[in-house]
Parts: C-alpha cells; sequence; structure tokens
C-alpha cells in the first residue's frame, strides 16, 4: 500500500532504522486500534511498528508523555516491545514489531497461558513506578457522562444508577492502602504477544495505579475469567490485599468506562479536535 502523505508520518518514518538513505521501505497496515493507524515498516535493518495517533484519543484518557514513559519501563524489563521514538508532541510513536504470534481469545481459556500472563503482570507491578501524571478514573468516568449528556440526556439518567455504584467502588479502592506500580490498563487479548511470558503492547492507558485494576480491566473484557479470580489474585501476589467481591466490583467500574469510551469514540470522531 501506499504510505500515508503527512508530516507527522514522515516524521515517524526518518525514526525508523534503514528507512531513509536506502532502499524504499515496505510498508502495510496492520489491524486493530480504533483511535490510531498502525503500520509494520520492512527495511534492511527488520521491522518496525509506526502509530500515527487521532488527536482525539487525548480526549478519551490518553496521555502520551505517560504512555511513552511507562512502555519505556516495561520495555527495558523485557515485557513489552521496545521503544525507538516517542513525539513529544503526541503524534506518534516508533516500537520494534514482534514476531511472535498475537495471542486469541481462546489462549485466555488455557491454564497455562492465563499463569503466564498472570506472572508478567506480577513482574509489571514489581517494577520501580516511574514519576509521571497521575490518573483519575473518577473525573474520567465523570469527563465521560458529561460529554454523553450533551448529546443524549435520556442515556444518562439510564446511567445514573451505575455511575453511583462505579463512584463508590472507586471510592473504596481508593481506602485500600495497595501501592501504586505501573499498570498496562488494557489487557485485551490482541494487545499480548507471544507466550513464555507474553509481551504486552499497545500502552495507550497505561498508569501508575492499584495493581489490581489490571486484573479488573481483564475480567471487565472476559468475564467467564471471574471464576479463576483466586488463582489471579494469588499469581498476582494479590491475594493478601485484595478480595473476590472488590475485584468483581472494580471490573464492574471498567465495564461501565468501556461502555462509556465506545460512546465517546463516536461522539469524538463526530467531533474531532483540530489535527496535528
Amino acid at each position: 500500500m501506499s504510505a500515508p502523505d503527512t508530516p507527522a508520518w514522515r516524521e515517524a518514518l526518518a525514526q525508523v532504522p534503514g528507512a531513509t538513505g536506502g532502499a524504499a521501505p515496505q510498508v502495510r497496515v496492520l489491524a486493530g486500534g480504533t483511535a490510531n493507524a498502525t503500520y509494520r515498516v520492512s527495511t534492511a535493518a527488520g521491522d518496525f511498528v509506526v502509530r500515527l495517533h487521532e488527536p482525539y484519543g487525548v480526549d478519551l484518557g490518553v496521555d502520551r508523555r505517560r504512555e511513552a514513559v511507562l512502555h519505556g519501563a516495561a520495555a527495558a524489563a523485557g515485557l513489552a516491545s521496545e521503544l525507538l521514538a516517542a513525539d513529544p508532541g503526541g503524534c506518534y510513536l516508533v516500537t520494534r514489531f514482534l514476531h511472535d504470534a498475537p495471542w486469541e481469545a481462546a489462549d485466555l481459556q488455557e491454564p497455562a497461558h492465563l499463569q503466564a500472563l498472570a506472572h508478567a503482570l506480577r513482574r509489571l507491578h514489581a517494577l520501580p513506578p516511574p514519576a509521571v501524571p497521575a490518573r483519575d478514573l473518577g473525573a474520567l468516568l465523570e469527563r465521560h457522562v458529561a460529554r454523553i449528556a450533551l448529546q443524549d440526556p435520556d442515556a444518562v439518567r439510564d446511567l445514573r444508577t451505575p455511575v453511583a455504584r462505579a463512584r463508590d467502588t472507586l471510592h473504596r479502592q481508593a481506602q485500600a492502602g495497595r501501592a501504586a506500580c505501573i499498570i498496562h490498563g488494557d489487557l485485551a487479548h490482541s494487545n499480548l504477544i507471544g507466550a513464555g511470558p507474553p509481551r504486552l503492547i499497545d500502552w495507550e492507558y497505561a498508569a501508575v495505579a492499584d495493581p489490581l485494576t489490571d486484573l479488573a480491566c481483564l475480567i471487565a473484557y472476559y468475564p467467564q475469567l471471574m471464576a479463576q479470580g483466586a488463582q489471579l489474585l494469588h499469581h498476582c501476589d494479590l491475594d493478601g490485599s485484595a478480595t473476590l467481591p472488590e475485584l468483581e466490583a472494580l471490573a464492574g467500574v471498567y465495564r461501565l468506562l468501556t461502555n462509556l469510551w465506545y460512546r465517546r469514540l463516536v461522539l469524538a470522531r463526530r467531533h474531532p479536535p483540530p489535527a496535528h
């Protein structure tokens, strides 16, 4: 396919090893991503990923600088793809392409895969957390609701009870006293590559936060995994500080946030902020 002809693309391509000064690179679209355009770029120096960011991602809760810092920390520990370049303005990210197979949803039903993921999360959560801007889920929840209310007041009336429940859960979570750590924040199977242990990609919603949030996000996406909740808590070294009811309640918050996120994505695409 032809490469996109934009300033962000040209600047990102200049950060790809071997992409300039020689044979033209091969460019292929990669599947996945709802607020980005992602490309595999092959040169004589290897295979790389260029991700171009839609500006409305910031309005959906993404902090590109926080993402780059936490992705870099995870990559240094062997838990993420190598980060080669991150635009300070948040327009693009360049990483090394991972040749291992991406996970399928069915992999999460395999005990060995699930245990490998839990061990990877335990390693991630044990890393020294760098100083990054805090992510306030409660504020994000309120922002989603406020923006949706402008377009669909009836929908917000229907959301009053689940939003109140989510506020209460987040308040109780803040009182739990678990030490904040690096979390990935978006544990869909498509963000897991390879096995033994898997590496994690797409760190847009990474943060320094309660480690229980990673498991809650996972169970929000795959409710059937709540049956393995006790084992997940154990393998992530959280069974002494978190309970199954806490995990289930926090998963409910993430289900609500995911629902609101998709509604906001539709609105953001209709009314995007100015492009970079």
